[in-house]
């Protein structure tokens, strides 16, 4: 007999596909709610295997997969990778090599369990939010291991509000293999059940330094640091989680890991629901410099999206590649109006506008459109771009 598996929450499922990429060597350096908005694994330092993990737990929560079947089809692609056991890498952060761990059956646990686990209590946080008129109160249970953890057993039963502050802090996933979870509950349920509402417990404090960063936070008890954020996070974080990751890692780094989130999921979702700067392109130092600019990394900013879409309807989605070809391979024109650089890339048919801010901190593409398709038109086209600005390379 075939065993038939319940099939997930849909909400669990669109919670974890959403998530972007991001590379960390530490599992600090993408920390706290960052996990809402990218998926991550320690030392996974290349797309492709982070990719490639990801792969394997989305299957796990779509389909139902067992540790054990997770852990018998991720292995032998890591260890024929090379990403397995002990191994010396070098902290980018840090400039040190150090012995570090990567793939382990513990380790491939740990990504299971708490990529699952946040998953489904993401998924079911959506679901509160949506059904709390019906149901406005939650109860916790905090009974569900061997072996609980007498902060999170202490609030067993404990009735509040949805949307008492107590679950930002305190909602269930808090711990790593914390097993606790909510209830929804009504309140003709509370009244069967001889439950009542309580007061929020006053929960101490005590602070916690990340030594990545400096960051000093003062933690719940109860909470492990690196689940100390409110359930139902957005992507709104991921645009400036990825801008902020790419400028630090190294150059090759940086070009694999835009050329792969402009063409995969994390950018389709972000011009879908666009929130802050998605990074899309990334210059030399020297035309960097020549800008102005402290950054090497273009951005592609909600403002600029929106116009686009309202200048430019014809630009589609997966044309925002040829934003590097053209940075990479286009003839520079500087427009001394405003020091910003136009790429004209004649082959292809584009022409794209990279520009500073006035503080240089930021580098953002202003424009993508495509030449005419008539020669008489291109001709004259590019006789007037040329002709408006001085080149910046007359090489």
């Amino acid at each position: 007999m075939i065993e038939l598996r319940p099939l997930p929450p849909k909400e669990a499922v669109e919670y974890f596909r959403q998530k972007g990429y991001a590379i960390g060597f530490d599992h600090r350096d993408v920390w706290q709610s960052q996990h809402q908005a990218a998926f991550t694994v320690a030392k996974a330092m290349q797309l492709d295997l982070l990719q490639d993990i990801r792969a394997e737990v989305d299957r796990a929560l779509a389909e139902g997969t067992t540790l054990q079947d997770f852990r018998k089809r991720l292995t032998p692609n890591l260890q024929a990778r090379g990403w397995w056991g002990r191994q010396v890498q070098r902290d980018p952060q840090t400039g040190e090599d150090q012995e570090v761990q990567l793939g382990s059956p513990r380790r491939l646990k740990v990504i299971y369990d708490s990529n699952l686990r946040t998953a489904h209590a993401e998924g079911q946080w959506a679901r509160i939010q949506g059904n709390k008129e019906a149901f406005p109160f939650l109860e916790y249970d905090g009974a569900n291991s061997e072996n609980p953890r007498l902060q999170h057993s202490a609030w067993d039963g404990l009735v509040l509000p949805v949307d008492d502050p107590f679950w930002q802090a305190h909602c269930p996933v808090k711990e790593f293999g914390c097993k606790c979870r909510v209830t929804p509950r009504s309140a003709r349920q509370l009244e069967r059940l001889g439950k009542s509402v309580r007061q929020a417990p006053q929960v101490p404090t005590r602070p916690y330094v990340n030594q990545r960063t400096g960051e000093v936070q003062q933690i719940p008890v109860g909470v492990h640091p690196a689940f100390h954020y409110p359930p139902g996070g957005r992507r709104a974080s991921l645009s400036r989680h990825l801008v902020e990751k790419l400028e630090a890692a190294p150059p090759p780094i940086v070009r694999s890991s835009i050329a792969d989130l402009v063409t995969g999921p994390a950018f389709s979702e972000w011009y879908r629901k666009p929130a802050g700067a998605f990074p899309l392109a990334y210059v030399g130092k020297e035309l960097a410099e020549r800008m102005g600019a402290k950054t090497q990394l273009v951005a592609f900013s909600e403002e600029t999206l929106a116009k686009q879409l309202r200048e430019h309807p014809e630009i589609t989605l997966g044309e925002y590649g040829v934003v590097q070809t053209a940075v990479d391979q286009g003839e520079q024109i500087l427009d001394a109006r405003d020091g910003s650089v136009i790429f004209i890339l004649e082959e292809e048919g584009y022409v794209t506008v990279v520009k500073a801010t006035k503080s240089g901190k930021g580098l953002f593409m202003t424009s993508l459109r495509r030449l005419s398709s008539r020669q008489a038109l291109r001709d004259q086209e590019l006789r007037r771009l040329r002709k408006k600005a001085d080149k910046l390379n007359p090489n």
